[in-house]
């Protein structure tokens, strides 16, 4: 806007009541005498000061055309940004509301630049009013009012109040949401049964809702008890539902970062049971491997492993053998709460592998496997992608009939011929798990960092070899396992008393010159879990008193080694269950007999004086004087065997009743004298009295 203008340019402007050409102009303002001034610039003349209607006119004029050409801006980019009011808490429409109503207060801004902020609120009112505002802004108009219907009237008050809204941010110019927070009267009685480890389904709730709910109050339709459960948090709805185990699955968790770490720092362990068969390494029948794996947690590299026949303190201790000797000793050992983790073997404080190899154990939280992803992780990329190459993979993706058909196809194999091609032999086995490994080792990992590849030059990420190799070459060393000391580091130890030069360890005897002195003293016994043809004894400082041989005693002539006598105990423990189903099934077969179809047996006669009296089985009749009256006693028959509840029983009346051990006796007693509840209860006791 000027406050002069020409003839020439007022006549342009063809405005209501002045001449449109120039020479009328110049004869009107010449009758009018307006102000003038001599005009600048090029050419020279004239320009006139229009009174004050003129000037309004003009104002209307440039406004109008300013409106036309108003430029289609965000309201966040002209607002003043001074946040009374969170813009993260707005719903959609809320946020589409108060950016409508900003981006009328910045045009009303804009024009209120030229004409004052009264003539810029009137021009956009007015032309909302008869739809001649520039078309994004007429479709705004809409939104801005927040009213029903199709209004496009403006008020003078509602865009002043919203010119002092927009200097709060944007976050002020968004109507309030009336929510209703009082919660129905049915709610907790439908949240009560929901709240069930079956997870019925709101239907069913609904069809019993009528029996649980207080008197007086009246049971909701099915779709408002499905609105309100849908404005439940998801959590909450799942509560009772799903035990504490299961709801982990959908609560927060935290992310552990691993990339400030150095390898050996920690490493994570766990045992998989494979998901094929494969041929078992005594027999050659199917079975399923525990494969125990040792993964670092910086590098994600597969340190060690151990396939065994389950889980077990030994095959962790290969697997963990594997990885201290190959990659380092760890810091901390970070595992399960499984058994073959947490024993004594492991943990103890004098004879435990832990301490006597300087690593902190640490177990996780029980029923928590999220804590340990990675190794976890590591199963399905090593073991259950390996196994789906096998014929015999038995996992869940497997198609149940190839399965079936691939069972029957390896049963009858074993029957026919004691093997099957189907079944992969042990020591192939055993060769395919490592090239699993090392395969895994090499192969880019999605959890390392990016680095470009040598031959194609392409971003990858790092395989876990890499990640190890990186870490050397900044300065890191492993803590290696001395050779001279790997044997012993890992040679399991347990407490034992010497008794006259002996120890007992596992039903067997081994004897030195050198325990002479230690003589009812307690003493630190290595063995190794495959020979047993000596033990190394230790004091309880530690040092090493003498290396003890296998005395040869009545039980076992040859040494028998630990692995050994656990196999046994195995087969043993799957025979008698193996019986104990035979037995059942033909108790099944056998109708039971009726009273009257009973046998009778005859019992033999038996006269006795006094019933007071008691004799003992086997003892000649003896002549009793009682009340100064001598009479005979008739030898009582010997005391049928009792029924034994335990084994220890067994033995403790066998051992009390020698005259009744028959040969089925004696190899059993043979067999009991080996077990291991025999050394716990008795074997002391038998040493003692020698």
């Amino acid at each position: 806007m000027k406050t002069h203008y020409t003839c020439a340019e007022l006549a342009e402007m063809k405005l209501s009541g002045l001449p449109s050409s120039k020479k009328g102009m110049i004869d009107f303002v010449s009758r009018g005498n307006w102000p003038s001034r001599k005009r600048d610039g090029r050419g020279g003349g004239f320009e006139y000061q229009p009174p004050k209607e003129v000037m309004d006119a003009i104002r209307g004029r440039v406004m109008h055309a300013a409106i036309k050409s108003a430029p289609v801006v965000k309201a966040e980019t002209t607002a003043i940004v001074k946040t009374t009011v969170k813009t993260t808490e707005l719903k959609d429409w809320q946020r589409d509301i108060a950016e409508a109503r900003a981006a009328i207060c910045t045009e009303v801004k804009r024009l209120a630049a030229i004409g004052g902020t009264e003539r810029a609120i009137r021009s956009v009112i007015d032309m909302a009013a008869v739809g001649t505002l520039p078309e994004h802004l007429q479709q705004l108009v809409l939104v801005a009012n927040a009213k029903a219907g199709n209004s496009r009237a403006l008020s003078r008050t509602s865009i002043y109040r919203w010119l002092s809204d927009l200097d709060k941010g944007i976050g002020a110019l968004a109507p309030k949401a009336v929510e209703k927070n009082t919660m129905p009267a049915w709610a907790g009685t439908l949240i009560n049964l929901m709240a069930n480890p079956q997870k019925p389904t709101l239907k069913a709730c609904m069809q019993d809702i009528d029996k649980h709910l207080p008197a007086g109050v009246q049971a909701p339709s099915y779709w408002a008890a499905d609105r309100f459960i849908k404005k439940m948090s998801k959590v909450d709805v799942q509560r009772g539902r799903m035990g504490s185990r299961e709801i982990k699955n959908i609560l927060p968790f935290v992310r552990r970062d691993t990339s400030g770490m150095w390898p050996t720092e920690a490493y994570t362990a766990d045992g998989h049971t494979f998901d094929a068969e494969v041929a078992h390494r005594d027999h050659g029948r199917a079975f399923r491997p525990e494969i125990t794996t040792v993964i670092d947690i910086a590098t994600r590299k597969a340190v060690g492993w151990s396939a065994d026949l389950a889980e077990s303190t030994w095959s962790v201790l290969d697997a963990l053998r594997y990885a201290c000797t190959s990659c380092g000793i760890p810091s901390i050992f970070y595992v399960d709460n499984g058994s073959g983790f947490k024993n004594q073997t492991m943990s103890h404080e004098a004879t435990g592998f832990m301490a006597r190899l300087g690593i902190t154990l640490t177990h996780s939280t029980p029923y928590n496997s999220q804590a340990r992803g990675i190794i976890e992780r590591s199963h399905q990329t090593i073991w259950v992608k390996g196994a789906k190459q096998l014929a015999t993979y038995m996992g869940a993706d497997m198609d149940a009939q190839a399965k079936q058909k691939v069972f029957k196809i390896t049963r009858s194999d074993l029957k026919k011929t004691g093997t099957s091609k189907h079944l992969v032999p042990w020591d192939v086995f055993v060769s395919w798990c490592e090239e699993l490994v090392t395969k895994y080792n090499n192969t880019p990992h999605s959890s390392l960092p990016r680095v470009s590849d040598p031959i194609t030059g392409n971003k990858r990420h790092q395989t876990p070899n890499e990640a190890w190799d990186a870490a050397i070459a900044e300065g890191w060393k492993p803590t290696p396992v001395d050779a001279h000391e790997s044997d012993d580091l890992f040679r399991p130890y347990k407490e034992c008393k010497v008794a006259r030069g002996e120890v007992r360890l596992y039903n067997n005897l081994y004897f030195s010159h050198d325990l002479t002195d230690y003589h009812g003293d307690t003493v630190r016994v290595g063995y190794d879990i495959h020979d047993a043809s000596k033990v190394w004894v230790r004091n309880k400082a530690g040092q090493l008193i003498c290396i003890a041989e296998f005395e040869a005693n009545k039980r076992d002539y040859f040494p028998q080694s630990f692995i050994r006598q656990a196999a046994q105990k195995r087969a043993e423990g799957r025979i008698k269950r193996a019986e104990a189903k035979i037995e059942e099934a033909q108790a099944e077969l056998d109708a039971p007999l009726l009273i009257e179809h009973q046998q009778v047996f005859d019992m033999p006669h038996m006269a006795i004086n006094n019933p007071r009296e008691q004799r003992l089985p086997s003892t000649p009749d003896v002549q009793i004087v009682e009340n100064g009256v001598l009479g005979n006693v008739i030898e009582m028959p010997v005391t049928t065997r009792p029924m034994f509840d335990t084994q220890a029983g067994k033995y403790r009346w066998l051992n009390a009743n020698p005259r009744e051990i028959t040969n089925e006796d004696e190899a059993w007693l043979d067999y009991y004298r080996l077990t291991a509840e025999w050394s716990d209860l008795f074997g002391d006791r038998e040493v003692a009295t020698r």
